[in-house]
């Protein structure tokens, strides 16, 4: 059988031949009016069907497929780009396709055929969402970009004290409340100045149930032969709280002491606090969903990752390399 040619599908369309390369090559510089026409000529046409039945078209574990069902808004349609190139900078090629709705299962097979993954945006059919399931990477974007993964409290406060360390801290404080990680997020903060030598002071843990112990925390500082120069807050709002505690004791954070928070700021207490969070918090919507996807299509998704690939060390302005003239100083 002939192969239908993209002149052919122009014609059929009622567009030019360069439209329907674009299309195949750069749908996100079409208008959707247009894309949707020609996506209609190649579909009636069968464009694409009548090649060898083994040839696999050019480049197809490297496609991926974005689907918008007709229920998606407009800033859906606006998240093209966004999508393309972050595919791109994967190394990856991203095509896209709007739905009518009116589509058969073997038109919506058709769309899929020989994509490494496909992103669904807006509302499939269920027969074609299975389908994706059983033959392919297949994420729902909305639903992919809302998934966090779990935040372990144990590597966050490793890499939190980690960090001070690294900065030239030895006398480095604990200070939190009751988390409900079962002891994680402390056992971190242990593990971690064994790992850089650093000797454990059971005073510098520091066990807070109310604003006033914070208080007392940064009254007693001044009284250490070896003064606390750091500190690592079990909790974002802790950090808070001791930061606050801490400059109206008179200490100057972080010139005098330095604060690493973990987790993030809730709304309405942010403070620029030095923090480890999970970096689904800071990746844009596309970042997200195409790396699940590609964790998916290269069979990463199992794999253990190091500390610093699932969290994100939020520099803020809360810390300082250490200097001996600040013990001096204190």
């Amino acid at each position: 059988m002939k192969m239908v040619s993209t002149t052919e599908v122009a014609r059929h369309a009622g567009v030019s031949q360069t439209t329907v390369s674009r299309v195949l090559n750069r749908p996100e510089q079409v208008k959707k009016e247009t894309y949707d026409k020609v996506m209609q000529a190649l579909a009636e046409l069968d464009y694409g069907n009548a090649s060898t039945p083994h040839a696999a078209p050019p480049e197809a574990s490297k496609q991926l497929i974005l689907l918008f069902s007709k229920d998606c808004a407009a800033d859906d349609f606006s998240r093209m780009r966004e999508f393309t190139e972050t595919a791109q900078a994967s190394g990856y090629r991203l095509a896209a396709h709007a739905l009518t709705g009116g589509e058969s299962m073997e038109d919506n097979k058709a769309l899929v055929s020989g994509a490494a993954g496909v992103i669904g945006m807006g509302s499939l059919a269920d027969e074609f969402k299975a389908y994706l399931n059983e033959t392919t990477a297949f994420l729902q974007a909305e639903e992919t970009a809302g998934e966090e993964k779990p935040f372990d409290g144990r590597k966050a406060a490793f890499l939190a004290t980690s960090h001070l360390a690294e900065k030239g801290h030895q006398q480095i404080a604990w200070v939190g409340g009751d988390v409900s990680d079962e002891g994680e997020r402390l056992q971190g903060y242990y593990e971690a100045l064994a790992h850089h030598q650093l000797k454990l002071r059971k005073k510098r843990i520091h066990s807070t149930q109310s604003p006033s112990d914070f208080d007392a925390i940064a009254a007693e500082l001044r009284s250490f032969k070896k003064p606390t120069s750091a500190f690592v807050a079990a909790s974002y709002e802790e950090g808070l709280q001791l930061f606050n505690s801490l400059a109206s004791a008179g200490f100057k954070v972080p010139k005098e002491i330095s604060i690493v928070a973990i987790g993030e700021a809730q709304e309405g207490e942010e403070a620029g606090l030095t923090s480890v969070k999970s970096p689904s918090s800071a990746q844009p919507f596309a970042q997200q969903v195409v790396d699940r996807l590609i964790s998916q299509i290269e069979g990463k998704e199992q794999e253990s990752e190091a500390a610093e690939d699932e969290l994100q060390l939020d520099k803020g302005t809360t810390v300082k390399k250490f200097k001996e003239r600040q013990k001096n100083k204190a």
